[in-house]
Parts: C-alpha cells; sequence; structure tokens
C-alpha cells in the first residue's frame, strides 16, 4: 500500500512523501469542499428556521449532538468561538434546557456537555436532513470512496 511507504515497524497512517498533487487539482479539491459547505450550510439555514435557532447556536448544538461529553474548552477550540461568544450561545441553550452540563471528572471547575431530550428532539430533523445529504453523496461517490473522504476530512480538522 503506497501509504505505508517508508514506515517504521508499528507506525501506522504515514503519508507517503511521493504524494504530489498540481495546483490545479489543490485548488479544484478546495472549490468542491467549498461547495460541499455552501450544500451543508443549506440544511443548516432551512434548520435555523424550523428550530428558530440562529446559525452560531444550531451550529453548537449540532455538534454536541456529535461530539458529546466535550468540556467547554474543548468545543471553543473545536469550533474556534471566543470564550464571551461561547459564554453567550451556551447561556441561551442552557435556558432552553437544550443543552445538560455535568461534572468531568476529578476537577469539579469542568463541564462536560451534552444535548438534553428537548434539544435532541428539536433537532433530530436537522440531522435526519443532513444524514441524507451525506448518505445520497457517499452512494454517488461509492463504496471505495468513503474511507478515503472520512481520511481526508480527519486530517483537515486536526
Amino acid at each position: 500500500m503506497a501509504s505505508e511507504v517508508n514506515q517504521k515497524p508499528g507506525e501506522t497512517g504515514r503519508v507517503d512523501p511521493r504524494l504530489f498533487l498540481r495546483e490545479e487539482e489543490l485548488d479544484h479539491g478546495i472549490a468542491l469542499l467549498l461547495a460541499s459547505e455552501r450544500a451543508l450550510g443549506e440544511a443548516i439555514r432551512k434548520g435555523r428556521r424550523s428550530t428558530g435557532l440562529n446559525a452560531s447556536g444550531l451550529r453548537l448544538l449540532i455538534t454536541i449532538r456529535f461530539r458529546p461529553g466535550l468540556t467547554v474548552t474543548e468545543l471553543r477550540a473545536l469550533t474556534g468561538t471566543t470564550t464571551p461568544t461561547m459564554a453567550r450561545i451556551l447561556g441561551e441553550l442552557d435556558k432552553q434546557n437544550l443543552v445538560v452540563k455535568t461534572q468531568g471528572g476529578r476537577d469539579a471547575r469542568r463541564r462536560r456537555l451534552t444535548i438534553s431530550e428537548d434539544g435532541e428532539a428539536l433537532i433530530r430533523p436537522v440531522v435526519e436532513n443532513l444524514r441524507a445529504a451525506l448518505r445520497e453523496a457517499y452512494r454517488d461517490a461509492g463504496a471505495t470512496a468513503v474511507a478515503g473522504t472520512r481520511a481526508v476530512l480527519e486530517a483537515l480538522t486536526k
């Protein structure tokens, strides 16, 4: 396998240094990522209308839904949200009983976030629309594209 070239015993997932991409290929990839963001953004806009949440609140709630147990600090770092903005949005979500904060281990000041039953019920249709869009894209791309797509997206979000 090409990605295993030059690997030391026991190492996995190391990138093959012989992989060269032309600027045109990279530009096309960027254009596709931007277009896919627009497509997912449309699902989020529809979700805003159906839930009554603003874009930031909905995105945060969806992130908590898919990544339960994050601390506020971890969520802030993952989303690139400032501390004051995070506090404001979480306060709004908390007032609406859409999130649950639980003590996070040894440090009583750390709070782990999960979505509440009310929050889950509110965003279930949005999640289903996002799943449907991704399911259709994966089916169109074919089974062999799924692992590669996930690997590229995971590498981008590190």
